[in-house]
């Protein structure tokens, strides 16, 4: 599930990127890409760990992965040539950031979600070569995502690199349903406002 997404999710920041600046010609506009998705997941982090405690994880990955995948449909289906042209130049690049900024509150729960959702599912016998695995599929598809996004978006244009996005994506999605379910085991002493 963590490649398919993290392939997913590096492939589309380096084609929005590249898309952004078609448009705009302005260096500017990739900083806000940034901007757009880091403030609502560094901003939302730790509220999503105390809900990522709370929470039914299996259920939470499920609606952070979904959020994201919808997400990455809105900016394909806005990236077709016939809605580019009926949305403008500006309404296009709004919504594109408002999709980024939608998927910089899924992230700010998909981190502590995943990882306490690994914990409570992988034996504790296997945890080091579990942890290995992951480590390394997250490696290659953080390393291999951009190249291939670059590539696919170089020989076969934006919606054909996003058809690649959202299969990725779904195949991460669809991974979700095969965790098992896991009762929160949170006890709250405090309030956390406090």
């Amino acid at each position: 599930m963590r490649f398919f997404l993290t392939i997913g999710y590096q492939v589309q920041g380096v084609i929005i990127g590249w898309y952004i600046y078609s448009i705009t010609k302005d260096p500017l506009s990739l900083g806000l890409i940034g901007l757009a998705e880091a403030i609502p997941a560094i901003g939302i982090a730790l509220y999503g760990g105390y809900i990522a405690d709370k929470s039914n994880k299996k259920t939470l990955l499920q609606k952070v992965v979904g959020l994201i995948l919808l997400s990455s449909t809105v900016i394909f289906i806005i990236t077709l040539p016939s809605v580019t042209l009926k949305l403008g130049e500006s309404l296009l690049i709004t919504l594109i950031y408002v999709m980024i900024f939608i998927n910089g509150i899924a992230r700010g729960f998909y981190a502590p979600t995943a990882f306490s959702l690994m914990a409570m599912i992988i034996p504790r016998a296997h945890y080091p070569n579990s942890s290995t695995w992951n480590s390394s599929a997250w490696q290659i598809a953080s390393i291999g995502g951009p190249a291939i996004g670059g590539l696919l978006y170089g020989f076969a244009g934006i919606n054909h690199t996003f058809i690649f996005i959202l299969i990725c994506l779904s195949i991460a999605f669809i991974s979700t349903f095969f965790f098992k379910s896991r009762p929160s085991t949170y006890i709250q002493t405090t309030n956390i406002l406090q």
